[in-house]
């Protein structure tokens, strides 16, 4: 009766204790998978990692706790909250803003700028939208120096500005809690009537002074022909100064052989005198108004 009963239930159990068995494995295994989970979830609430280009702003409760360097660090969970700051170098652009400058001429300039965060809690902290407000503070700064500035300054002087707007940013680096790297003007351009402008006064210069060298051309050419000019009427004088002074000399020579001879120095005066009076007298008359030669020509005298 016994082994009978052992017999017939036996069969019936077994299934029973096999769910049963795998029911409370299942359950420590879904256990077990909640714990860890609820574990990995804790650690990674707790644990964070600050890398080499940021600090940790740490705060519990709200109030300032410590800036975390590089590395792993824990956090209180829900009561802990860490905020990451880059502290590497950054790149801002000021693109195409208008400024005034000294001389009332509007100017379209450009900046760039790099700056590295110095002090992440005065950064991150007390600074509302610090990266906006460091851009609107370098575009104010950008103009405050154009307008002390000659649009000519701004145009060719570009260091020397750079230099300026440098010194005007480290005012405030303090209180933003970074320092700026570099600043340089990208460009720097009057309006477009603006520049035509310059261009049409630039062609008017040139031609100004291409009709300056060829004026000056001009008068250069005029004085080398008034020097040649004047010196051929020299030569022109002294050859005719020589000529009348070999002429007089030759005259005194003749004077001087006809004062020897008397009587053909008489008749010789007498043909100069017949010669001169040829081109205006047909007659030479003597003493006692009989003429003594004929004097006109061979047509003028037939008639």
């Amino acid at each position: 009766m016994t082994a009978s009963n052992v017999s017939s239930v036996s069969p019936a159990q077994h299934p029973r204790s096999l769910l049963e068995t795998l029911y409370k494995a299942s359950v420590v295994v879904l256990a077990i998978l909640i714990l860890l989970t609820v574990i990995l979830v804790i650690a990674r609430a707790s644990i964070y990692k600050v890398h080499p280009y940021e600090r940790g702003i740490h705060m519990r409760g709200g109030q300032f706790l410590s800036v975390d360097q590089p590395g792993w660090h824990f956090k209180i969970p829900l009561w802990d909250t860490v905020i990451l700051v880059r502290v590497n170098e950054r790149l801002g652009y000021v693109d195409q803003i208008s400024a005034m400058t000294a001389d009332d001429v509007t100017m379209i300039v450009s900046l760039q700028y790099t700056y590295v965060v110095t002090d992440p809690r005065r950064f991150a902290l007390e600074v509302d939208d610090p990266e906006r407000i460091l851009f609107e503070f370098v575009q104010g700064k950008l103009r405050d120096v154009v307008n002390t500035k000659s649009m000519t300054e701004v145009m060719h002087d570009r260091a020397r500005m750079n230099q300026e707007i440098m010194e005007a940013l480290k005012t405030k680096e303090d209180q933003y809690g970074v320092r700026f790297v570099t600043v340089q003007m990208q460009s720097a351009s009057p309006p477009e009537e603006v520049v035509q402008a310059i261009k049409d006064r630039m062609v008017a210069v040139q031609r100004q002074e291409q009709a300056q060298a060829e004026a000056e051309q001009v008068r250069i050419r005029a004085d080398a022909d008034y020097y040649a000019a004047q010196k051929r009427a020299e030569a022109e004088a002294y050859q005719i100064t020589l000529v009348a002074e070999a002429q007089r000399k030759s005259i005194q020579m003749l004077i001087a052989e006809l004062a020897q001879y008397p009587d053909i120095a008489t008749e010789y005066l007498r043909y100069l005198t017949a010669q001169e009076l040829k081109a205006n007298s047909k007659w030479i008359i003597t003493g006692d108004s009989t003429p003594i030669v004929d004097l006109r020509s061979e047509g003028e005298a037939g008639k």
